[in-house]
């Protein structure tokens, strides 16, 4: 491996570029390593794969490949902090690379970090796309007989940050993939979207959407129909008229079970009745509105009492706060 191995190294006197002084003074000039396959036109920044590099023998941790299946997100390296600008001190960068045949060319660069605002305020002073220009396409579209143009929703929200959107732009900058076209541009052809900016500017902030008519024309949706729907299913109350006892089995006395209806003895909590053959009937004339008696399952019965003598008269119940008539089925 170590035959395969090289290494470029690039020397930075402060003595000899008296430019790289800035960086004392100004925080936002850096030292940073660029790196690219070919010298003509606009390139992306692409390192060997196998590479890595050293300031003054330390090695910079930095990423050289990016982003994986996505050529051009690597970023240039920031190589400042590991420089020491005295005026007669030599600083050697040292880039090591190896396996690879393809030709590249490294460079090293003094820049200016720009902040957001400054960027924001050279968009709104630069390209525009006029409200008139976005109508007449809209326009043209819905005049083309082979696609049949309706209505659209359009968010008012940004995508990536799901905030109202402040200045609209149809295009996003180098490696932030648009999240509609999915497209990358140049910084130098972003440009205000004055349509969209009017609507926001005749909107309330707390609205989200908008609706967009072929012809260009927009509204705002109207509330939604809130009234909740009215549930088709049948109520039953079957709690009220069903109620499960477990009596001690020291007090509750054997009685027998309607034929071809016994219960299995059981010693815990049962999870689930048949509603359809435990519950009590219901009376099925008059206007009375008293409800009947709950029925008690005992269940404390076994199979072997179901040829027992008939059931035994109504008692009372003295272990529940109110008084109820139980029967046994």
């Amino acid at each position: 491996m170590s035959q395969h191995r090289n290494t470029v190294t690039v020397s930075i006197k402060l003595a000899d570029h008296p430019e790289i002084r800035q960086c004392l003074e100004d925080k936002s000039y850096r030292i940073m390593v660029f790196c690219a396959g070919d010298t003509h036109g606009t390139q992306e920044i692409s390192f060997p794969h196998q590479s890595e590099l050293k300031v003054n023998g330390d090695e910079v941790k930095a990423n050289l490949r990016g982003l994986k299946k996505k050529p051009g997100s690597t970023r240039p390296v920031d190589i400042t902090s590991h420089l020491r600008l005295l005026p007669n001190y030599t600083n050697n960068v040292d880039f090591i690379y190896a396996l690879t045949t393809k030709v590249y060319y490294l460079a090293i660069y003094l820049c200016k970090v720009v902040r957001t605002e400054d960027l924001v305020a050279r968009i709104k002073t630069g390209q525009k796309i006029s409200k008139a220009t976005t109508l007449r396409e809209l326009v043209e579209k819905s005049k083309d007989t082979e696609i049949e143009t309706t209505s659209q929703v359009m968010s008012l929200k940004c995508p990536l940050s799901y905030m109202r959107l402040e200045l609209p732009l149809q295009e996003q900058g180098p490696q932030w993939i648009c999240p509609i076209c999915s497209r990358s541009v140049t910084f130098e052809r972003l440009a205000v979207d004055e349509y969209v900016q009017d609507i926001l500017a005749k909107t309330p902030r707390d609205l989200e959407q908008v609706t967009i008519e072929p012809s260009g024309e927009w509204s705002i949706p109207g509330p939604q129909n809130s009234t909740p729907r009215k549930s088709t299913s049948a109520s039953f109350d079957i709690i009220d008229d069903l109620e499960i006892s477990v009596p001690d089995r020291a007090v509750v006395s054997k009685s027998s079970a309607t034929p071809n209806r016994s219960i299995a003895p059981s010693l815990g909590t049962p999870s689930m009745v048949d509603s359809r053959e435990s519950t009590a009937p219901r009376p099925s004339g008059g206007t009375s509105t008293k409800r009947p008696a709950p029925a008690v399952i005992d269940l404390t019965l076994s199979s072997d009492d179901e040829d027992s003598a008939p059931p035994p008269p109504k008692r009372q119940q003295l272990n529940f706060g109110s008084v109820a008539d139980y029967r046994h089925f």
